[in-house]
């Protein structure tokens, strides 16, 4: 969670000041790649333990 999701929270994205909404996206953007990174590192260090195992 973040100030731009609180605001979010209360005030209409419509409603925003341009350079917010901007953050707005660049923020999601960002969220949206870091769990895609982190989903990936998670499969690959379950690859490495069945790999280490067998």
């Amino acid at each position: 969670m973040n100030a731009v999701d609180d605001t979010l929270t209360f005030v209409p994205f419509r409603d925003l000041p341009p350079w917010l909404k901007r953050w707005a996206v660049c923020v999601t953007v960002w969220d949206r790649l870091e769990a895609w990174w982190l989903r990936g590192e998670d499969a690959a260090r379950r690859v490495w333990q069945v790999v280490r195992r067998g």
